[in-house]
């Protein structure tokens, strides 16, 4: 009677930290993708300050050009 309550309990205590060992390494998965997509943010707001091409590549796509170019506007 004893050791089948002590194996019940050992039973439930070991399926829980599976969960937990699971449910863990989802985190940890999500946690490093995060992170991933931060870095990359990170680089892309770099280079929208600092890099003359990218800053003309966005401006372009706003509708916004230099002075000396001519821009196309979709008539009415």
């Amino acid at each position: 009677m004893t050791a089948m309550l002590c194996v019940t309990i050992n039973y439930r205590a070991f399926t829980e930290l599976r969960g937990e060992i699971t449910e863990n390494k989802g985190l940890a998965d999500q946690i490093q993708n995060l992170t991933d997509e931060n870095l990359a943010l990170q680089d892309e707001i770099h280079n929208l300050k600092t890099d003359p091409k990218t800053i003309e590549r966005e401006a372009k796509k706003l509708g916004l050009g230099r002075s000396s170019e001519k821009s196309l506007v979709p008539a009415n």
